[in-house]
């Protein structure tokens, strides 16, 4: 009896804590979009809006937003044709009060101005190696990432809440849906890491290819491991060098042969290429390990249909 009342307690736990994760996905979600659809108006303002100086009648710092205490803003009224128009203006460097004059982008379709460039910014450092945590990702624009974002919080919030709907309510054809949408999530994960992987690929031959043979000094190297067993030392590691060229700091891949003969102010061959402003080790080969997450995600979705196909054959034997 005792082994039933813990039993019932960690049920009770689990849909408690779906519905905490379920809630917390879906405001993430719906703050995410907000930040989407404020980057979707704000490039739109830079490409059809007008910079314009404009004069500040009022300036008010009261708080009147979320998003205010994350950034230094204030809210401004500025004067244009005679015509007063309310902006939130973020400050950065410089202090903008009543009396100034502020260059913002005006938008005639909307009648109605932004600050430029304050949209959100993912910034990568050009001191670290394109081949170092690579990501097409790092590629895309701003407003592509946060939809991106959007559809994987959205879809973590759906397959949550269906779970939790299920738990209460004994609605089947949830549980298909759901299984239908996990085998299309996994195949737009197949295809985006092969697309990923293709054009890892294509940017190590392009590096290799076109890239000329420099001296750099190692400052210092560092091994990273991405999986290491409990019971032994082996893993799958990532290897880099922190380097000096040309008086500038940089953040390199490099082999694991070299990695264990490098030591702080030796010298290392790479390939330097202008072009792409980027280096790597002369021994630093690919990294294979990226064919098998593509073939990981095609695996599951192989055996998520089979098994559905097979099920609905088994139900068909079943009913004759």
């Amino acid at each position: 009896m005792l082994k039933d009342f813990f039993a019932t307690l960690g049920r009770i736990y689990t849909f408690i804590m779906s519905v905490v994760l379920a809630v917390i996905l879906g405001a993430a979600t719906w703050v995410c979009w907000g930040f989407y659809e404020e980057e979707k108006l704000q490039n739109e303002f830079t490409k059809v809006g007008k910079l314009i100086s404009v004069p500040v009648v009022q300036a008010n710092q009261q708080q009147k937003s979320w998003r205010d205490i994350l950034s230094n803003s204030t809210y401004l009224t500025v004067r244009y044709n005679n015509k007063d128009y309310p902006i939130r203006f973020v400050m950065e460097s410089v202090f903008v009060g009543s009396g100034d004059d502020v260059s913002l982008l005006y938008h005639p379709r909307y009648d109605a101005f932004r600050q430029p460039n304050s949209g959100v910014h993912f910034n990568r450092s050009t001191l670290k190696s394109r081949l170092v945590d690579w990501s097409t990702v790092s590629t895309f624009s701003a407003e592509n990432r946060l939809l991106l974002l959007c559809l994987v919080l959205a879809t973590a919030s759906f397959f949550i809440i269906t779970g939790v709907l299920v738990t209460i309510l004994p609605l089947t054809f949830l549980q298909d849906i759901a299984r239908i949408v996990l085998v299309i999530v996994l195949c737009i994960a197949c295809i985006f890491f092969t697309y990923d992987s293709w054009k890892y690929y294509e940017y190590y031959q392009a590096l290799k290819r076109n890239g000329h043979p420099v001296t750099v000094r190692v400052l210092d190297t560092q091994r990273i491991s991405h999986r290491r067993s409990s019971r032994s030392s082996s893993g799958w590691y990532e290897y880099r060098a922190r380097i000096r060229y040309q008086q500038q700091e940089r953040i390199i891949p490099i082999s694991g042969d070299d990695f264990d003969a490098l030591k702080p102010q030796d010298s290392l061959q790479a390939y330097y290429d202008e072009s792409m402003n980027d280096f790597m080790s002369v021994d630093f080969p690919p990294d294979y390990i990226r064919l098998f997450i593509q073939l990981f995600f095609g695996f599951l979705v192989f055996m998520l249909m089979r098994n559905g196909i097979f099920r609905k054959e088994t139900g068909k034997l079943a009913g004759r």
